[in-house]
C-alpha cells in the first residue's frame, strides 16, 4: 500500500458568498486605492469600485440577468474589468472571462460551452465578437468597456453607470446562493496545451478557499497595502484569482495589459512593488536581459512563480542579480482553484534541477499513482499526481464524460502530471503524461531537457518535444530561440546536451532555430503547435 498526503485544515474555509467576501473587504478598505493603471497612472479606490460594482449588478438584475446566468468577459487587463467581475458574483451569476486573442473558430467553439448571456467586450475584441454573436443559437448582448464602440449600437459601461441611480453600497446585499460548495462562480477555460479548452466550472467555496489560504504568510507574506505588479492575463485563473486575493488583502495592484519589459522594470521600481506574480518565461528575462541590471528590485519581498516547471540554473541567477530573498514555486491547476502546493521559503536551496513546489496546502489528500495500474506509490517513486479535497473543480460546465475521465469514482483529481513526492512530503513535478517523449522504450521528460537549455548563456528560450520516428518510435527535438547578437550552432547545442544528459535524452532529432516559441498565455509551451511545425518541416 503506498503513501497518501494528508495536510487538514486548522480551521475551516469560509462559506459564505464570494460576492459578500468581496463586498466585505471593498467596505472596509473603502478608502484605499486599490487599483493603478500602469499605462496612465488612473486610480480606482475601494469606494468607487464598491460603489460602480453595485451599480452594474443592478443594472445586470434590471436586464434580466438571473442566478446562474452567464458573464463573459472578452478584454485585455484594465482597472475597471473589476467591476463586471464584482457585480457578477454580488447577483450569483457565473464568470466566463475569455482570451481577448482568440480566433474566430476558438470563440465559435468556447462561447457555445457556457453560452454567456452578456459579453463585455474592449475595442481590441469588439470587431470578432460581434461578427460571431449573430450567428450563434442564443441571443447576446454586448457591452463595451472603451468610450468609442465601433458599432453605433452597442452601450458602454460608462454609458450604463452614469444613468444608474445612486446606490446605498454600504447597505447593498448580494443575493443569498445557498450553499457554497453548490454554486458556480466561474467558468474558467482549461489550459487547453493538448486540445481545446474545456469550461472549468469551481464553486464560491472553490474560491474562498483559495483565498483564505494565500494570505496565512505560512504561504505568501502578504501585508496590508503591498503592492503587487500585475501583467498575467485576467482571464487566466492565476491572474483572476490573485486578484482577488489582493481585494481580500486590500493590496494595491499596479496593472498591465501586456508585457512591455521597460515599462515592467520602470513600473516595478516607480511603485516600490512588494509582490511579483510571474510566469517562468518572465524569470527568464530577468536573469538574462541586459537592461534589467539598470533597475532597483529591492523593495521586492517575493516573487512568486507558477503554470510550468521552474529551473533552478534560473532561480539562482535571478536572486543573485536582483537581489531577491524569496522566489516561491507553486503548483497547480484551474481544475483545482489553481493552486494546492506553494514551496516554503526554506525549500529553495536543494540539490535537484527543478524545485520542488512544496508540500500541500491544508485541505488537500494527495497521492502519486502507477501510471500502467493506477496502484498507490510510495515517497520518491514516480507516477501520475493525484488530488482530493475542498478546491477540486465542481466539473467541467456541461460536459460529464471529460469530468469523469479527470476525476475518478472516488473522488481523485487525476492531473495529468508525472512526478513524485520526497521524503519530506514535499512534490516535484517531473512533465505531463501526454508530452512524456518514447524513445526505444525510455520515458524521456521535455521539461528536464529544457531546463539544461536554458542554462546556456546563448539561449534566450527553449522548447522540447518528439519526432516521430519509425526506428527509435519517437527521437527528441529542440526548438531554440537564440539570445539576440548569439552565433551558437545547433552542433553546438547538441553537444552542450550530450554533457549533461544521458544518450536516450540526446537531442537526435536535431535543433531547430526559430523567432519564439509557442506558448498559452500562462507560459505553458504549446506542444501541439510544435508537433505541427514537425509536420512541415
Amino acid at each position: 500500500m503506498g503513501k497518501i498526503y494528508e495536510r487538514r485544515l486548522k480551521q475551516p474555509s469560509p462559506t459564505i458568498s464570494l460576492g459578500q467576501a468581496i463586498l466585505d473587504k471593498l467596505r472596509e478598505n473603502s478608502d484605499d486605492v486599490l487599483l493603478i493603471d500602469g499605462y496612465n497612472g488612473n486610480r480606482m479606490t475601494g469606494k468607487e469600485l464598491l460603489e460602480k460594482s453595485v451599480k452594474f449588478a443592478n443594472f445586470l438584475q434590471k436586464y434580466g440577468i438571473k442566478v446562474g446566468d452567464r458573464i463573459s468577459i472578452v478584454s485585455e487587463n484594465r482597472i475597471d474589468y473589476l467591476i463586471p467581475v464584482c457585480a457578477t458574483f454580488y447577483i450569483g451569476a457565473i464568470l466566463a472571462p475569455y482570451n481577448p486573442l482568440y480566433t474566430e473558430h476558438e470563440f465559435q467553439h468556447i462561447l457555445n460551452i457556457a453560452k454567456p448571456r452578456i459579453i463585455l467586450v474592449s475595442r481590441r475584441s469588439e470587431r470578432l465578437v460581434a461578427k460571431i454573436v449573430p450567428n450563434l443559437s442564443w441571443k447576446i448582448d454586448l457591452i463595451e468597456l472603451d468610450d468609442q464602440p465601433f458599432t453605433t449600437n452597442i452601450r458602454t459601461l460608462t454609458d450604463i453607470l452614469s444613468n444608474e441611480q445612486a446606490v446605498d453600497f454600504l447597505g447593498y446585499k448580494p443575493i443569498d446562493i445557498g450553499d457554497s460548495s453548490q454554486h458556480p462562480s466561474f467558468i474558467l477555460c482549461s489550459s487547453g496545451t493538448t486540445g481545446l479548452p474545456k469550461g472549468v466550472t469551481l464553486s464560491h467555496k472553490n474560491i474562498l478557499a483559495f483565498l483564505s489560504k494565500l494570505k496565512h504568510p505560512e504561504y505568501l507574506d502578504i501585508r496590508r497595502r503591498d503592492r503587487f505588479l500585475m501583467i498575467l492575463p485576467f482571464f487566466h485563473g492565476y491572474a483572476i484569482c490573485t486578484m482577488l486575493l489582493t481585494i481580500y488583502t486590500g493590496c494595491i495592484t499596479v496593472v498591465m495589459s501586456t508585457f512591455e519589459p521597460k515599462l515592467f522594470l520602470d513600473l516595478m521600481q516607480e511603485h516600490k512593488v512588494t509582490h511579483l506574480p510571474l510566469v517562468p518565461p518572465i524569470l527568464t528575462f530577468l536573469a538574462k536581459h541586459p537592461m534589467v541590471d539598470k533597475y532597483d528590485f529591492r523593495s521586492v519581498r517575493e516573487l512568486m512563480c507558477g503554470a510550468a516547471p521552474l529551473a533552478k540554473d534560473i532561480v539562482a541567477a535571478v536572486k543573485a542579480r536582483l537581489g531577491i530573498k524569496y522566489i516561491r514555486n507553486g503548483y497547480g491547476m484551474t481544475e483545482m482553484s489553481v493552486v494546492s502546493n506553494v514551496s516554503a521559503r526554506e525549500d529553495e536551496d536543494d540539490s535537484f534541477e527543478n524545485l520542488t513546489t512544496g508540500v500541500c496546502l491544508p485541505g488537500y489528500l494527495s497521492k502519486v499513482v502507477d501510471i500502467e495500474t493506477q496502484e498507490t506509490l510510495d515517497a520518491g517513486q514516480v507516477g501520475e499526481i493525484c488530488y482530493k479535497g475542498e478546491q477540486l473543480m465542481m466539473g467541467y460546465w456541461n460536459n460529464p464524460e471529460a469530468t469523469r475521465q479527470t476525476i475518478d469514482h472516488d473522488g481523485w483529481l487525476h492531473t495529468g502530471d508525472v512526478g513524485y513526492f520526497d521524503e519530506k512530503g514535499r512534490l516535484r513535478v517531473v512533465d505531463r503524461i501526454k508530452e512524456l517523449i518514447k524513445y526505444k522504450g525510455y520515458q524521456v521528460s521535455p521539461s528536464e531537457i529544457e531546463t539544461v537549455l536554458l542554462s546556456h548563456p546563448a539561449v534566450k528560450d527553449a522548447a522540447v518535444t518528439g519526432r516521430p520516428d519509425k526506428r527509435s518510435g519517437e527521437i527528441t527535438m529542440a526548438f531554440v530561440v537564440r539570445q539576440p547578437g548569439a552565433t551558437i550552432t545547433a552542433q553546438d547545442i547538441q553537444d552542450f546536451v550530450k554533457q549533461k544528459l544521458s544518450p536516450q535524452k540526446w537531442l537526435h532529432g536535431g535543433v531547430q532555430f526559430v523567432d519564439a516559441i509557442p506558448k498559452n498565455p500562462s507560459g505553458k509551451i504549446l506542444r501541439r503547435e510544435l508537433r505541427a511545425m514537425i509536420a512541415k518541416l
